[in-house]
């Protein structure tokens, strides 16, 4: 069963899913092109935040680069 899942422009897919009967919860990272990694972990309250945490590192890294004017007035901040 599907949990959460996100779907982004470049064709990259992220999805937590569980089994309840067999009490094992999936974070499934699909970078486009590339197949899918598997991360699994048993389905209870103490390993819930961290497949939270995991799916939320899957989403940040298929996130989009920021635009070249949000880049460009980084770049004058700092100097």
């Amino acid at each position: 069963m599907i949990i959460i899942k996100d779907e982004f422009t470049s064709g990259a897919q992220v999805s937590m899913e569980m089994d309840k009967d067999a009490g094992e919860l999936f974070v499934f990272h699909c970078p486009a092109g590339q197949g899918c990694k598997v991360n699994k972990w048993p389905l209870d309250s103490y390993h819930m935040p961290i497949a939270m945490a995991y799916y939320t590192e899957c989403c940040t890294i298929e996130q989009p680069e920021p635009d070249d004017i949000d880049s460009t007035f980084a770049c004058m901040c700092d100097e």
